[in-house]
């Protein structure tokens, strides 16, 4: 197989059509984009050129005082609306690809190498969003929404059901409106399925989306499957929420002083190609860098929380505080574990009998 060189993508990876193809890949890949909990933050609400390692989202409470009664000596009140902090971090990555492994890693998926190439660098960015995601959705439920937005131990230890859908969705009290998609684990969906959860909005009972056309819901949720949402101790973690539940941006980074022909920004992921002369007779190199952030509005990224955050560190509790009121905050939690397998280890056994039994 020939190597692919810089002089291979110098001329195309600048044109419109390879930009669109990343643009259109990173914002189509991932079940937290498609299903629309997880939104691009408009620049109005962030701005692409801001700069430092934090930033805020402008939130407001909702004002739900009476209005002032108007009689003939009355002075109309001037009240301002309070404004809470919504913190989040900018987070700094990078990736790197040898040329020739990307020729290998793309050889056979299409005709067009160069437009392979900018779907592979949009897949691998919206994937590592989406882990960023998940890794938030950890960290604010281990504690500042863990009794308040999540269905705890209540249905940790039963199989998903109308019961723990409602009382997920109903911790949000008569906002539950808000909720109109839960993500979950392909094994929670298909218990989902086995249970008859799945409901159609027309056609007869018993109907099938090759009936009515339509996909199923449940209680007026639609399901989106993603195997990212992995178990801890056998419990499953979905997540309830609406369009916008979670917002991300990817804001500009500084120029370089290299040669523009060697240098592309597109949609907020920066490729560069570069050379190493010194590796294996001279390896063509394309690296690419993103600064990004992910937030759940109404839930800050704590001021004595780390910069530039890992994974690790977003799954941490600890560095998150609830700031806004609870029914601004637009995501539930229903935990459940999945259809009992026949044959289970006695370990398993013992674990899912601690949690379908009370404590003593």
């Amino acid at each position: 197989m020939p190597s692919l060189t810089l002089d291979d993508l110098a001329g195309k990876f600048q044109s419109e059509t390879f930009k669109a193809t990343l643009r259109g890949t990173f914002t189509k890949a991932l079940s937290f984009f498609g299903s629309g909990f997880m939104t691009e933050a408009p620049d109005d609400i962030i701005d692409p050129a801001q700069t430092g390692k934090f930033g805020n989202l402008p939130q407001w409470n909702v004002d739900t005082s009476d209005p002032d009664q108007i009689t003939t000596s009355s002075t109309t009140p001037i009240n301002k609306l309070s404004q809470y902090k919504d913190r989040f971090a900018w987070m700094e990555l990078e990736k790197g690809w040898g040329a020739q492994e990307l020729i290998n890693t793309v050889a056979g998926r299409g005709s067009d190498m160069i437009e392979e190439i900018a779907v592979h660098i949009g897949e691998y960015w919206a994937y590592a969003l989406q882990k960023r995601a998940v890794n938030v959705l950890k960290g604010i439920f281990a504690a500042e929404l863990a009794s308040s937005h999540s269905t705890g131990n209540t249905y940790a230890g039963a199989v998903i059901s109308n019961a723990g859908v409602l009382a997920a969705k109903y911790k949000l009290g008569d906002w539950h409106r808000m909720l109109n998609l839960i993500l979950m684990h392909s094994k929670v969906h298909a218990d989902a399925v086995t249970n008859n959860l799945i409901t159609f909005s027309s056609g007869p009972v018993g109907s099938s989306t090759f009936v009515t056309g339509s996909p199923g819901q449940i209680l007026g949720l639609m399901p989106f499957a993603d195997d990212d949402l992995t178990a801890t101790a056998d419990v499953y973690s979905s997540f309830l929420g609406g369009r916008g539940s979670m917002v991300y941006k990817l804001r500009e980074r500084p120029g370089s002083t290299m040669s523009s022909r060697n240098v592309v920004k597109t949609g907020g992921i920066n490729l560069e190609l570069t050379r190493d002369a010194k590796a294996a007779g001279g390896t063509d190199e394309i690296i690419t860098r993103v600064s990004c952030m992910v937030h759940t509005p109404g839930v800050a990224w704590e001021d004595a929380a780390p910069e530039n955050p890992t994974l690790a560190q977003l799954a941490t509790g600890s560095n998150w505080n609830k700031v806004a009121p609870d029914k601004l905050i637009r995501v539930a939690e229903l935990k459940t574990i999945k259809l009992f397998r026949k044959k289970q280890s006695l370990h398993e056994i013992c674990t899912l009998m601690h949690l379908l039994l009370p404590p003593c």
